[in-house]
């Protein structure tokens, strides 16, 4: 196995070529995989909160308590997903070896981590949504006020526009972490694709079966 660790060139070509970057990001002992679920994690939370309404949620907070506040919950929440790679990992590791699978946890969960980078790049067009996004109401108005105003600041074209981003964005993520751990587990794609979609529905049938043994 190489020393050191993968290069930035390889964020940009694991969106073009999963394969053959997870094969070489596979020989460092160093993957990135939770800097990149972490990182992922704060991407994400690019535009999805209207900080224009915290004053008015938290009155009694100054704007430094208030940032500090944000990071902490930034914090938390990058801590939270590098806890759910283990544990996904954990889960398509033994999944993809039902599947004659031969990658280890650390091969799978770094794979998994590397799926995420698309989500990463999706910044790039989070950021200018964001700050178009500004031009909306603030949330806590009433509602049909809200609603009017939205729509006729072109707010349905905007949420279109929003929607098939997020749609493009998580398919591509969909795609890339298929191949990377089809490429950990050195099966072809259609079996990386079928380990995560396996791997998903585990902890939600898990989660409905306690629902329900717990609800009689």
């Amino acid at each position: 196995m190489a020393s050191g660790m993968p290069s930035l060139l390889d964020l940009a070509t694991v969106m073009v070529r999963p394969r053959a970057t997870m094969h070489r990001v596979l020989e460092h002992p160093h993957r990135w995989s939770a800097e990149i679920t972490a990182l992922a994690y704060v991407c994400k939370t690019v535009g999805d909160s209207d900080i224009r309404v915290m004053p008015s949620v938290l009155p009694g907070l100054s704007l430094s308590s208030q940032l500090a506040l944000v990071t902490l919950v930034l914090l938390v929440g990058a801590c939270v997903w590098v806890l759910a790679l283990y544990g996904f990992g954990w889960i398509a590791t033994h999944v993809g070896r039902q599947f004659d699978g031969h990658g280890t946890f650390a091969d799978v969960r770094a794979a998994l981590g590397w799926g995420l980078v698309p989500a990463v790049w999706a910044v790039l067009v989070r950021i200018p949504m964001a700050i178009y996004s500004q031009r909306f109401p603030a949330s806590g108005q009433d509602a049909a006020h809200l609603l009017i105003e939205f729509i006729s600041r072109g707010g349905c074209t905007f949420a279109i526009v929003l929607l098939t981003l997020q749609i493009i964005v998580f398919s591509w993520m969909v795609t890339v972490a298929s191949l990377c751990v089809a490429e950990a587990h050195g099966f072809s794609g259609s079996k990386g694709l079928a380990t995560l979609a396996i791997s998903v529905l585990i902890p939600i049938v898990i989660v409905i079966a306690a629902a329900i043994t717990f609800g009689r």
